[in-house]
């Protein structure tokens, strides 16, 4: 999850729509993993787009399936840490496909990134992706509009 500081707010809350605040920044505690969504908002034949940067699959699901003709997500990416990614920093990949699973009691997601490399986030030592079941893909590529 994200959080964010009283100091770091932009000017009033609700200046900008009601319910909204602006933030100079936002930060995490946890070292999980985070998606980065290009969503396309278009009202009377004007389009513009914005970023959304969410928590979980569920959140990516909800968002997914709320799509419509004047918010459609044009892109889907994931921030990884290096425990998953297997790499020495964080890194940022464009997703093409993202499935839920159970492993024993614990849900347990698979991101498949451009490049082809699978990523759990599964923290059990020894864990294998073959040992999950109810497997169910949430997101496929085809989901978005390319542009």
């Amino acid at each position: 999850m994200f959080r964010t500081q009283d100091s770091d707010l932009i000017g009033v809350p609700g200046i900008f729509g009601e319910g909204v605040a602006h933030w100079h920044s936002v930060s995490r505690i946890l070292r999980t993993h985070w998606y980065h969504l290009t969503v396309r908002l278009t009202d009377q034949g004007r389009s513009t787009e914005f970023v959304d940067m969410i928590e979980g699959e569920h959140r990516l699901q909800s968002m997914l399936v709320t799509q419509s003709a004047e918010r459609e997500i044009t892109d889907v990416q994931v921030m990884t840490p290096p425990w998953m990614n297997k790499g020495v920093r964080w890194d940022m990949e464009r997703v093409t496909k993202v499935t839920l699973g159970y492993d024993s009691d614990f849900e347990v997601c698979l991101i498949e990134v451009e490049g082809g490399a699978v990523y759990h986030s599964s923290h059990r030592p020894g864990f294998e992706i073959d040992s999950l079941t109810d497997l169910r893909p949430i997101f496929l590529s085809g989901m978005i509009r390319s542009v």
